[in-house]
């Protein structure tokens, strides 16, 4: 299996658990840079003395968001190396690099840009924020789709990976069992939502705190938004009806 080591960006929060994981895989003589995270000095003066004087084949991300992207490009820049990430990396397309094929696989639902890459021979997924080394993802309105999410989950999980290395926390052995609880915990949820939208209609922030109970603000706003996501999927599966717009828009079973 390729040598993959880690570099953890000095960016804890609630969000970010540890921080960011940028992955740095050993491709023969050079090396392959996955998620170079925020653009923050320390982190790149760490990433830095971890290449060393080795080759920095191409930069690659997984999507756009701030604690992912900024410092590609200064990364990328100080060892001649190229940035790839949706949409100029389509698809499954594949990118080889030293010894190395890296398959990037549109994993949209987290955010509609999201790649995650796939070492077949090794049989190793970089998973981005699709899934977590723990906790759950966050898939929030109006830029997360529960629906297009769970196909991605399904997605990886027809490749029958053995290693995940998560865009947060650390790495996950047990591959396929994680993949399954991802998929267990946005079905419960969904569950739970239609459930409490069949006991009595509501706003999203209403339902919100009916579903979550006290939260503090900051994570009540990324409650709301995770419930807002799981609401549209249901309004669009047909089982749950909207009214009205904005904060006055309401929300009932059919």
């Amino acid at each position: 299996m390729a040598a993959v080591h880690r570099v953890v960006a000095p960016n804890p929060g609630p969000y970010t658990g540890p921080g960011t994981n940028t992955w740095i895989v050993e491709a023969g003589p050079v090396l392959v840079v996955i998620d170079p995270g925020p653009d923050d000095e320390n982190h790149l003066a760490a990433l830095n003395a971890r290449i060393g004087g080795a080759t920095v084949g191409v930069v690659l991300v997984t999507h756009s968001h701030p604690d992912h992207l900024p410092l590609a490009e200064h990364l990328a820049a100080a060892h001649h190396a190229s940035v790839l990430r949706h949409p100029k990396l389509g698809d499954e397309e594949v990118v080889r690099v030293g010894t190395l094929n890296v398959t990037a696989l549109h994993t949209p639902g987290h955010s509609a840009d999201h790649l995650c890459f796939w070492l077949a021979d090794d049989r190793a997924l970089f998973t981005g924020d699709l899934i977590l080394g723990r906790g759950s993802s966050m898939v929030t309105y109006p830029e997360g789709d529960v629906a297009a999410y769970l196909r991605s989950l399904d997605r990886v999980a027809a490749l029958r990976p053995r290693i995940l290395f998560p865009g947060h926390w650390d790495p996950v052995e047990d591959a396929m069992e994680k993949i399954d609880e991802y998929r267990k915990h946005r079905l419960e949820r969904e569950a739970q939502v239609l459930a409490e939208v069949t006991r009595g209609g509501g706003t999203a922030a209403e339902l919100t705190r009916r579903v979550y109970g006290d939260l503090d603000d900051q994570l009540m706003v990324a409650a709301e938004m995770t419930l807002r996501a799981h609401l549209r999927k249901l309004v669009d599966d047909g089982a749950v009806r909207s009214h009205g717009e904005g904060d006055r828009e309401t929300f009932d079973a059919r």
